[in-house]
């Protein structure tokens, strides 16, 4: 006898599935291609198959790929389980879809403005992430966490960018451009969702010719990616949250979503948690057993893709958090008021009178996530618990407090501030509120342009130092490098500068009869790192020459020290 449904119009978790629950099969032929390579898959034959020529293999990597096999036949059995349980679900109708033309225009006016010096001077991390990882076969390339600068997806992108289009700063960068062009669509869908269609487009426009928008995009790095899939994961687990029917689509498309987000950048994990919390507050209020566990399902779901797509490096992922950050105890950087400081430096910088417009972002933006909290707190929490979750981590850890950890939620903040700003001159001048709003947008966005130029210059310009030296420096000077010009200078550009790290190994290097060259860069990061060079550059040598940087602090600076005339 069947166990009675305690909601009308929902099957109890007992009942045999109807021929409509059943696996299609493209469903059913997923789930056991999985299961297949699972139980298959030779994890000693595969580690050396995948590491190549190469004689070491990495810590944990055949026990990752144990891992691998069994997660793989578990998820093969999980398509069918979900599958079984939420039945088809209802297919996807055409509400709420984007008008093409305005979205193809914007995407266009996006790429554009990426383009523009793409593929010149590239920064440290950019230099680290080709050198270290996407110079590697890709076997070595997907097996490799060794720390936290690795952004797995990321580089495997660029790794696939640079063999087709060859080595190079443009094919470096180039998935992050088209990530940064695709989160300007995910900013118009997930806006659309919770605010006025008008406000979610104005944000997607802001973003296109917004400076730290645009030098993000040209940074070979997985923000930008981790930026998409926040957005894109943090609308679907809304959609799971609130609508009246999970379906396998849903659950799937979530955790899809937020597992490649994570493999592309770990701190994504801050973005699933902070989902976590608001389901745990959510959960009760939801009517029906599958509304309640379906958000549930996606979560997990989304937590084992992406340790399955790391099992190979789970090992050295743990270490690399462990020791990710800095060595350098008390450093300037891990403080709270210098993060401050560096944010608000950082906005002002970066938008049009940055100087009035950021103390007035703070007030719209305020406005904007108190009347979201009111109207729709749901999405209102799963964008902005991650982005406390996230600060109260570093803050724990004693973690480098970098801005740019929190440019994940650079999209929401953008939609707070539009959403705020047509709330506060509601109130204010609510006949005209929407005309004033509208044209200060216009105006925000045409001046914006007008900063452009500082995104597409070189966020570093270590060719031009070497080049400045070759021309300056006399035959018998002395050039050396420090710490952070060692990677770029040597073993990117092929140079063989020696290495001072502290002051003694500089004295033993300068020349007695001629000029000795320094070349560093953040010296913020030289000051504390290496206090004693740091005072004897200040001490005893001359800065003659600054390569500008539009990261912060990365200038080049070259200083001389003349030995003593006989």
């Amino acid at each position: 006898m069947l166990k009675r449904s305690l909601h009308p119009g929902e099957p109890s978790l007992s009942e045999p599935p109807s021929p409509s629950h059943r696996a299609s099969p493209v469903t059913l032929g997923l789930a056991l291609l999985l299961i297949a390579v699972g139980l298959l898959l030779p994890p000693g034959a595969a580690a050396e198959a995948l590491r190549g020529g190469v004689a070491t293999q990495p810590p944990g990597l055949v026990p990752g790929l144990w891992l691998l096999k069994a997660a793989l036949v578990a998820h093969g059995v999980a398509i069918l389980a979900v599958r079984r349980w939420l039945g088809p679900g209802p297919r996807p109708g055409q509400d709420g879809t984007i008008p093409l033309l305005p979205l193809l225009l914007l995407l266009a006016v996006g790429a554009a403005l990426r383009l523009p010096g793409l593929g010149e001077g590239l920064w440290y991390d950019e230099i680290q992430t080709l050198v270290e990882y996407v110079r590697q076969p890709l076997g070595v390339l997907v097996t490799t966490f060794d720390s936290t600068n690795q952004h797995l997806l990321y580089s495997v992108a660029a790794r696939l960018a640079t063999v087709v289009l060859g080595e190079g700063g443009f094919a470096l960068r180039l998935p992050a451009a088209l990530f940064g062009v695709a989160s300007l669509w995910a900013v118009v869908w997930q806006g659309r969702k919770w605010l006025p269609e008008r406000e979610a487009w104005w944000a997607a426009a802001v973003l296109a010719v917004s400076y730290h928008h645009v030098w993000f995009s040209q940074n070979a790095r997985g923000y930008t990616g981790l930026l998409l899939g926040t957005l894109v994961a943090t609308g679907l687990f809304a959609d799971l949250l609130q609508r009246d029917a999970p379906s396998p689509r849903r659950v799937w498309g979530y955790a899809l979503a937020m597992a490649l987000t994570v493999v592309t950048h770990v701190t994504a994990l801050v973005v699933l948690a902070g989902h976590g919390l608001v389901w745990l507050w959510k959960a009760r209020s939801l009517p029906t057993a599958r509304r309640r566990w379906a958000p549930f399902a996606a979560l997990s779901l989304a937590g084992t893709i992406a340790a399955t797509c790391l099992a190979p490096v789970l090992p050295q992922l743990l270490g690399a958090l462990g020791s990710s950050g800095t060595s350098v105890g008390g450093a300037t950087w891990q403080r709270p008021g210098w993060f401050v400081v560096e944010a608000i430096t950082g906005l002002v910088r970066g938008l049009p009178a940055g100087i009035v417009v950021v103390p007035l972002a703070a007030i719209v933006v305020t406005a904007g996530i108190a009347n979201a909290m009111r109207r729709e707190r749901t999405t209102a929490l799963l964008m902005l618990l991650p982005m406390g979750i996230m600060a109260g981590l570093l803050l724990a850890t004693g973690h480098n407090l970098w801005p740019r950890f929190f440019f994940f939620g650079a999209a929401f903040v953008v939609l707070w501030a539009v959403h705020g700003g047509f709330v506060v001159l509601g109130r204010v001048i609510p006949s005209r509120a929407n005309t004033i709003g509208q044209a200060g947008l216009a105006l925000v966005t045409v001046a914006s342009l007008a900063l452009l130029p500082r995104a597409w210059s070189p966020k570093q310009d270590y060719p031009a130092a070497v080049a400045w030296l070759a021309a300056n420096a006399a035959a018998p000077d002395a050039i050396v490098a420090t710490e952070m010009i060692d990677l770029p200078v040597n073993r990117w550009l092929g140079h063989s500068w020696p290495v001072a790290l502290d002051a003694g190994q500089l004295a033993a290097l300068e020349s007695a009869t001629a000029t000795t060259w320094v070349v560093y860069t953040f010296p913020i990061r030289l000051e504390s790192a290496a206090p004693d060079l740091w005072q004897r550059l200040e001490s005893e040598y001359t800065v003659t020459q600054v390569i500008p940087a539009s990261v912060g602090s990365g200038e080049i600076v070259i200083a001389a020290r003349r030995a003593a005339t006989p």
